[in-house]
Parts: C-alpha cells; structure tokens; sequence
C-alpha cells in the first residue's frame, strides 16, 4: 500500500520546529512521494531547497491567484527560468479565486492566461487552484487548450469535475472530501473514473476527518484515500495504486 501527497505546503511556518520530523513521518508512512505547491516566486527557493535535500520531493513554479497582484515585467522570465530546474515538475498553483478577491479580477485573469501560456511552453503540466470561478477558468483553458494538469482541492461537483476531464484535467482531492456536508465533491469523488483523481492534503490546511481543526500533514492523505475507497467501494490499496500511477504520470515522476 502506498500513496502520493500531490500538492502541500511544507515550506510554510507552521512546520518551521518539526518539518524534516513531518517528512521522516510520511515517507515512514507508506507516503512515497511529496510535490510542494509554489503560491509566489519567494517560496520557490525554499521548495528548492526541500527537493534537493529529499530525493522524493517535487515542486510546482508559479503565482497563486492571492498573489496575481505581485506579478512585474518579470515574472514570466523568472519562471520559465524556474522551470528550468530537474525537479520542478509543474506550473502553479494558479488560477482564479473570486471568493477572497486578494487580487483584482482582471489582475488574476491576466495573470492566469500568462501562466498557462507559459506551461504550454515550457511542456509542463497545470496545477489550478479555482474558487468561485469555474466558468472563466474553463473559458481560458479552452481558449489556450494547454497539454494537461490537475484542479487541485476540487470544491466542484460533478458537472464541473466532468467539464475539467474531457478538457485533459485530473481531479485532486482533500481532505474536504471526508466532510459530511461536501456532497457535491463526494458525488464527484463516487462517480468519475479512478484513472483521474489525484489525492492531496493541501498541508497544513484542511485536515481531514478524524483530525479536522489540527494542523494538517503529508501521512494524512491517507485519510483522503480511504474516503474515495469508501465511495468507490475499492479497496484502499486500489485507491492508493491508481492514483499514485496517476500523479507520476502527470507529473513525469
């Protein structure tokens, strides 16, 4: 039985006393590989240094759309550079986030389209964080049709979960899933097919029931699995299998 955290956020000061003892934990707990979400150019640095000090972790290049409002003249360059490194494997987390508006619409819009520009030319994959913002986000991606990617932390339903596949897009999903009032995401997580879901913790945010309210962390997807085995009426180990073949085969891992 072994599984892959694709998206978390280790760098962050949260795991600033205990992260290597975080690291030990998940990789000891049948966790074998990690991918570290970039939310600025900032924390890309710090997501370097953790993937050369762990042969097993990977990390995405990118601007959240909380961030949007940081990008200058040369944003683009720096990471194209960025992608450039053996063990950025992605581009992102991007996308649009309409419910905390951090960063002007129009600003995020822009923002967005450039980063999928910038993965169609570099060959790598999109990683998407939407938030009340399907239909633009769906709008742009069918407008500059890149090679492929995940909506990571899906809060869709099915409709949606189904609009991003036909579209080449994988289907990540948190520990939202386990909630009881997430029906629409456990629909999503029942009815498509295994081949297109990722599994993820989004650590340190949104732990998974039983540990809801603490601070999440990588050995915890483990709990996202047993969700969608639940659902699915799978095996755990089926869950932890596909997926895992999944994100190694989106994330060229």
């Amino acid at each position: 039985m072994h599984f892959i955290d694709s998206h978390s956020h280790l760098i962050l000061d949260r795991f600033n006393d205990d992260r290597d003892e975080v690291i030990q934990q998940a990789f000891s707990n049948n966790i074998t590989h990690l991918v570290q979400s970039c939310d600025n150019l900032e924390e890309i640095k710090e997501n370097l240094k953790l993937t050369k000090r762990y042969e097993n972790i990977y990390s995405s290049v990118g601007i959240h759309p909380h961030e949007a409002k940081t990008w200058t003249n040369t944003s683009k360059e720096e990471i194209i550079n960025y992608s450039k490194e053996e063990k950025v494997v992605a581009i992102g987390e991007t996308g649009l986030d309409y419910y905390y508006n951090l960063s002007p619409k129009e600003t995020q819009l822009f923002v967005f389209r450039e980063q999928v520009k910038i993965a169609k030319e570099v060959n790598l994959p999109l990683i998407i964080h939407t938030r009340d913002a399907f239909d633009e986000t769906f709008e742009i991606l069918k407008d500059e049709k890149p090679k492929a990617g995940v909506f990571h932390c899906f809060t869709g339903d099915l409709k949606a979960a189904m609009e991003a596949i036909e579209i080449g897009f994988y289907i990540s999903f948190s520990g939202i899933v386990t909630f009881k009032n997430s029906l629409p995401i456990k629909e999503a997580a029942k009815e498509i097919p295994l081949e297109k879901i990722l599994i993820e913790t989004d650590s340190p945010f949104l732990a998974p029931i039983p540990h809801r309210g603490k601070r999440n962390e990588p050995k915890f997807v483990i709990h996202v699995a047993e969700e969608i085995a639940k659902l699915k009426e799978i095996s755990i180990e089926e869950v932890g299998e596909v997926t895992s073949q999944n994100a190694k085969r989106l994330f060229n891992i």
